[in-house]
């Protein structure tokens, strides 16, 4: 009986050790306290599923915001959701999460994945994960024209001015996922040449939300490295235009033209992208 106890137990340690593999995505990891924190790998990263954390916790608070200006609304506008502040302090202490150049990764259910510094979160404008419109007049949370892209959270900040692009707005929210910086960005930051460190930078700021490189980053639109490395299909003269007016090249692109990135740092992105083909993923 103590043999087949064993076997047993090893058999059991070879089924569950992929899942606690730090390259997993959300859906396939296990959480040590899912009814509160959904998914929680170690020290260095956690992942939150928001429905589970936010549907579980009834007596969670709610509190009704006030937005200053509205990306997407073009205006002010009133939400109901929950400050983000109370539910990433009771991971870090409960996992004891190493916030030390620490990032947050916000994952949504288009594969747009924006990224900030863990330490915006504690400024003076404050985060709340929003969950219904006050000034939709109809019965859901949502206007009918958005509730597919923004259910089932926005996050919302209740005082940026509109000119201020460092905050990012996603809606269709699922996740939150606490990073160490340095294990995010292990397989795509150029170590080995300082002079590439410029391009990476750009393309972590305007890029990394919607195009990963070796599987890191958001999954809108191509990868760009893995199998193969943009650079080597696509001319660079192309790749500009592209990224200026992608209409011209692609009909009914999701993409919308960049205006805010120069010449020369779009320049600096292509750069460091065409360098990551030499460290490219083996699988």
């Amino acid at each position: 009986m103590k043999l087949r106890s064993m076997v047993i137990f090893v058999c059991f340690l070879i089924i569950i050790s992929p899942i606690w593999s730090c390259n997993q995505r959300p859906e396939s990891r296990v959480a040590t306290d899912s009814s509160r924190h959904g998914t929680s790998l170690n020290r260095h990263e956690v992942y939150i599923d928001l429905k589970k954390v936010l549907t579980k916790d009834a007596n969670r608070k709610t509190t009704d915001v006030n937005v200053r200006y509205d990306p997407f609304f073009k205006t002010s506008k009133k939400f109901r959701g929950y400050y983000i502040n109370p539910l990433i302090d009771s991971v870090i202490k409960t996992v004891d999460f190493d916030t030390g150049r620490a990032i947050i990764i916000f994952e949504c259910n288009d594969g747009y994945r924006p990224v900030m510094d863990l330490s915006k979160i504690y400024g003076n404008t404050k985060g709340y994960i929003a969950f219904k419109d006050l000034e939709n007049g109809l019965p859901g949370n949502w206007p009918d024209s958005v509730d597919q892209k923004f259910a089932p959270y926005y996050l919302v900040w209740d005082d940026v001015k509109k000119q201020d692009k460092s905050f990012t707005w996603p809606y269709g929210l699922t996740g939150l996922k606490l990073m160490s910086g340095n294990l995010e960005y292990k397989r795509i930051y150029p170590y080995k040449d300082t002079t590439l460190t410029k391009g990476f930078n750009l393309f972590r700021e305007n890029c990394f939300k919607c195009h990963s490189i070796n599987k890191v980053g958001g999954t809108v639109g191509p990868e760009f490295n893995f199998p193969r490395n943009i650079t080597e299909y696509w001319k660079e003269e192309d790749m500009l235009a592209f990224v200026k007016n992608p209409a011209s090249y692609r009909y009914n692109s999701r993409m919308p033209p960049v205006t805010n990135v120069s010449d020369m740092d779009l320049n600096e992105i292509i750069k460091y992208i065409r360098s990551m083909k030499n460290n490219k993923l083996i699988n």
